[in-house]
């Protein structure tokens, strides 16, 4: 098993006060709490896309989502409906090195939204996902593992507002806008981190993303 402490405190240590907060918040649930099984409904005020329709999209799309060195970007991800299920298929196709093979699955899935209640749940939906994924398999992971796993979740699943009436003009517009200055309209775009994962180490780098 590798031993995850060194690259977490490294990680850890250069975040700010946001990330460690968001870090500090994730925990685990006995099972996942999403709109579409019943859980938090909001009572209506947010539409919450239906489990079937996430499975036949996801579905739709093919082995491409299956492959962790291709990234998935969800702008409005609410509790996690697509993300979680994205990240169930990709962990049932792991045979061995489960450890290092479930963080690259985990580092390419990358999660935008603007209400800060739904994507504290989600962050917490991941970590429920990998924590019953890996006691229904009997698999055994290091105690540093959920850590690691939690760096990954506060950096790639972030609070922020995807490129609404976009202030920037020509033909590059930024993906997203950090929350909670984009409501203040203090327009600042996010960098995604973006993970190299290899078998003895795991770095990270910030990195702009733009789209034409």
């Amino acid at each position: 098993m590798f031993d995850f402490t060194s690259c977490v405190d490294d990680i850890h240590s250069r975040f700010n006060k946001e990330q460690l907060n968001a870090f500090n918040a994730i925990t685990c649930f006995d099972c996942l709490h999403l709109a579409t099984l019943g859980y938090n409904d909001r009572e209506g005020f947010q539409i919450f896309t239906p489990e079937f329709i996430v499975k036949q999209m996801t579905d739709a799309i093919g082995d491409d989502l299956l492959d962790f060195s291709k990234t998935v970007l969800e702008p409005t991800s609410g509790d996690g409906a697509f993300t979680t299920y994205i990240l169930q298929k990709r962990l049932e196709t792991i045979k061995e090195n489960f450890e290092i093979e479930s963080l690259k699955a985990l580092s390419t899935i990358y999660s935008i939204e603007m209400d800060n209640e739904l994507i504290i749940l989600q962050r917490n939906n991941i970590l429920t996902l990998l924590k019953n994924y890996i006691k229904e398999h009997n698999l055994i992971v290091d105690y540093s593992y959920y850590d690691m796993a939690k760096c990954i979740i506060t950096l790639n699943f972030v609070w922020a507002m995807f490129n609404y009436n976009s202030p920037i003009g020509g033909f590059l517009v930024d993906v997203a806008y950090k929350m909670p200055n984009a409501e203040k309209k203090a327009f600042k775009p996010i960098n995604f981190a973006v993970w190299n994962i290899a078998d003895n180490n795991i770095t990270v780098k910030d990195e702009g993303v733009d789209i034409w």
